[in-house]
């Protein structure tokens, strides 16, 4: 299965994690601590209500879970260091309260390493018998698989861009994939050699690879944008429709029908999920005519 994350940059990742913690704690509890001036204190948002202090933090993706643990672990370190050092004013956000937990929260969180860093931390901290932290104090890690189901789609709806990032299938992958249709492989050898400069094998080759990665990024959609994923859905329906009813746009040249269906459905797409970035609706754009090559309903005239 092609591996899929949300590419998230801080801005948004920032916005997502605030609705998740609105869910969480009440719109009321959440406060914000701002970056831009003197720092934020190892804090991005808190609760003094539950004595709890979140940190947010998105790795650069697509990575490897060896790179995103290490990522996150010295994202701990580093921020945790600002929680001792800034104990007196930290001390006045809770009004004295001491804090029960200083939570990372990711968009993914996949190693064991994490946790066990989290555990080395927490004992770290406690040492210090520091007077802002309650004797229980817990360093945590948290990602959306902490957030109940209605709380992440509230989340995503709520962005202003939704971007997803696909690593592409593996060779293995590729090579099980057409091993086990080779009907489709048939019909796309047939009818991508109306292509012109074309390198027929190549373009099945490039073809297989679009299908798949399209693929990944619609079940994704389905999994972190719910309402995405069904305009998203809805959107190529209609023009598999038309386009088996009426046949295909721009000929008679078959690289032009590409380039013209390719354009109409990123545009129909883009219309109906105008929060989904370009490039994933590119993707799924490329990923669809693939399948409609390889499925049918769409054909060239001979060159």
């Amino acid at each position: 299965m092609v591996n899929t994350v949300q590419q998230w940059n801080p801005d948004d990742w920032e916005s997502f994690a605030l609705s998740l913690l609105h869910a969480r704690h009440g719109n009321l509890n959440v406060q914000k601590v701002p970056a831009t001036h003197h720092g934020d204190l190892g804090i991005d948002f808190y609760c003094t209500f539950d004595s709890v202090i979140y940190q947010c933090f998105a790795v650069e993706e697509p990575v490897d879970i060896g790179v995103r643990a290490e990522r996150q672990k010295n994202k701990i370190t580093t921020d945790l260091k600002k929680i001792v050092d800034g104990a007196a004013k930290i001390s006045k956000l809770f009004l004295g309260i001491p804090i029960k937990k200083w939570i990372l929260l990711v968009p993914a969180h996949d190693s064991k390493d994490v946790n066990l860093h989290c555990a080395k931390k927490t004992k770290d901290m406690r040492a210090l018998k520091l007077s802002h932290l309650d004797i229980d104090f817990e360093v945590c890690v948290n990602d959306q698989g902490s957030f109940p189901g209605g709380a992440l789609t509230a989340a995503m709806s709520a962005l202003a861009n939704v971007s997803l990032s696909v690593k592409g299938p593996t060779q293995q992958e590729l090579d099980a994939w057409q091993a086990g249709s080779p009907n489709l492989l048939a019909n796309a050898t047939k009818k991508l050699s109306k292509l012109t400069s074309v390198e027929v094998l190549d373009a099945v080759a490039n073809c297989v690879e679009l299908f798949l990665k399209g693929n990944a990024l619609v079940d994704a959609l389905r999994f972190s944008a719910p309402d995405l994923h069904e305009k998203v859905v809805a959107a190529i329906s209609t023009r598999s429709r038309r386009l088996g009813f009426i046949g295909p746009q721009g000929g008679p040249a078959a690289n032009n029908i590409m380039n013209t269906e390719l354009d109409t459905l990123i545009n129909a797409i883009k219309d109906a999920a105008p929060t989904l970035s370009h490039t994933n609706a590119e993707d799924i754009a490329l990923g669809t005519l693939s399948d409609w090559i390889m499925r049918c309903p769409l054909d060239f005239p001979p060159p």
